[in-house]
């Protein structure tokens, strides 16, 4: 459907000229059409990143879904969806009355010293997949005015508690994040970034008017796999009723204030863990103290506009898949044998976790009340090598070795996976990471990453077999990403 004439407009995202509207045309990117795949949302997301405009359905509108989207498009990028495998059909109507304008994500991701690789690197992984480029900053850059030039501050787990400002001697990003949620900047916080993002502790933002059953000692709870039961609304678009997700000490929400949704509650407790930390979950205190208790909220008052995850959409089926390698698998390995174990790890969808489709609908949940900004820039300064095919490498090359045994054997199954999965991807990095310009939108994103990799890497402690196999595909994981995202970018650019 041709739009109305206008002008050419410059492009926020890059400064180009778009083309004149009446050579646009709408196109529907739906769920159902391409088999629920998070291409839908790395498509949309990197054509808003590219200046077109794109509405939310909260309705069904047949033939498309409650979650699909609008997109309006020059005819050359649909072509190039296609070509990319994504279906994006003409939307001969005009547009639902209840559709929902989205605003361009411009997110920044706090991964400073109190937020590590590979505690960030989850989030990273995810948003890549989802196709947000972001801002790697830190507290200093928060307090330097970083979130100036963004709408979507992503608080991982990992950090400390008790404040940015304290944990990372960054005096005024404290007072920053919150003067950025109060005006038109949102939210999303995992685990830590959850807790930091409540109410009851000093240096916390009071976004949520909820105050976590365990606060200064909130290693109470424990480590697991959990399944939420998720309730109507934006952030079980395109869900199950049921969603299961690592949980890592997350807020446990017994008491809640004005201003919040409750957009899932805690169900059951699927499988306790210890990866990376030996503290399981188990099942009387999952019970007692999380059953029936909110698990994500929903944040909207003159604090901000927020959502709050107390276990990890973000680690989704990566860090599922390692918890099960620590314990179902090694119990099951006697009992079904190698070959059921080694097909039950091969098929975890650690690029496609279930999961990662939350954390989709609470970006576009945010992005129909966000400011509009210009495309984040500034943020930790990035060193001169981005060379991420050279840091998998490294990640591979500082596993342990593994012993002769059938657990051994199920152990160099996987990493020879991961060295396959690499040297698959490695040679299309090459070609599209190191074109001049192509991606610079992921040159800071990719530095950061490479230089705290290396970090990482040259300076490990002891490790499990589990947690070091983890690691490597999450390094390759992100590699993978990177470049799918810059594919993406190249066909949509030609």
């Amino acid at each position: 459907m041709a739009l109305h004439d206008a002008p050419a407009r410059p492009d926020a995202a890059n400064g180009r000229p778009e083309p004149p509207r009446s050579s646009l045309c709408r196109v529907r990117v739906g769920w159902r059409d391409n088999g629920d795949s998070l291409d839908v949302a790395l498509a949309v997301h990197r054509l808003m990143r590219l200046g077109a405009r794109a509405w939310w359905l909260v309705a069904a509108h047949a033939p498309a879904d409650v979650g699909d989207y609008i997109v309006e498009i020059a005819p050359g990028q649909a072509q190039a969806l296609a070509r990319f495998g994504v279906r994006a059909p003409p939307w001969p109507r005009e547009l639902p009355e209840d559709a929902r304008a989205l605003t361009a994500p411009a997110p920044c991701l706090f991964a400073g010293t109190a937020s590590k690789f590979p505690y960030y690197a989850y989030y990273a992984l995810a948003l890549l997949r989802i196709g947000l480029d972001y801002v790697p900053c830190d507290g200093a850059a928060l307090a330097s005015g970083v979130l100036d030039r963004a709408n979507l501050l992503v608080l991982p787990g990992g950090f400390s508690t008790w404040g940015i400002d304290a944990a990372e001697s960054a005096t005024g990003a404290d007072a920053c994040v919150r003067d950025f949620l109060m005006h038109g900047g949102t939210a999303i916080g995992s685990c830590g970034g959850a807790y930091y993002l409540s109410a009851g502790r000093p240096a916390w933002t009071g976004t949520a008017q909820a105050k976590p059953l365990y606060t200064h000692e909130y290693l109470q709870s424990g480590v697991g796999i959990v399944t939420l039961q998720m309730r109507d609304g934006p952030l079980a678009r395109g869900l199950p009723p049921g969603v299961e997700m690592p949980y890592y000490h997350g807020p446990i929400y017994d008491l809640l204030g004005p201003g919040l949704d409750v957009a899932a509650t805690f169900h059951s407790l699927s499988l306790p863990g210890q990866l990376a930390i030996d503290n399981p979950l188990d099942a009387e205190r999952f019970e007692r103290d999380m059953a029936g208790k909110p698990a994500i909220l929903v944040a909207h008052g003159e604090r901000g506009h927020a959502v709050l995850f107390s276990p990890h959409p973000e680690m989704g089926d990566l860090v599922r898949k390692y918890i099960a390698l620590d314990g179902y698998v090694r119990h099951y390995l006697p009992i079904r044998g190698f070959g059921t174990m080694r097909d039950t790890l091969r098929h975890y969808r650690v690029g496609d976790a279930p999961s990662f489709r939350l954390i989709v609908n609470a970006v576009d949940e945010l992005m129909t009340s966000s400011r509009p900004v210009n495309a984040a820039s500034g943020g930790l300064e990035p060193p001169s090598e981005i060379d991420l095919v050279a840091a998998c490498h490294r990640a591979l090359a500082a596993l342990p070795a593994f012993d002769n045994t059938e657990e051994g054997d199920l152990l160099r199954d996987v990493e020879a996976l991961i060295r396959r999965r690499l040297g698959e991807i490695a040679p299309r990095a090459a070609d599209v990471l190191g074109a001049p310009g192509l991606a610079s939108c992921l040159h800071g994103a990719q530095a950061h990453l490479v230089a705290t990799m290396r970090e990482h890497f040259d300076t490990l402690d002891t490790r499990t077999a589990a947690q070091a196999l983890m690691e490597a595909d999450l390094a390759v994981a992100l590699l993978e990403c990177s470049t799918r995202m810059a594919e993406l970018d190249r066909a949509l650019a030609t």
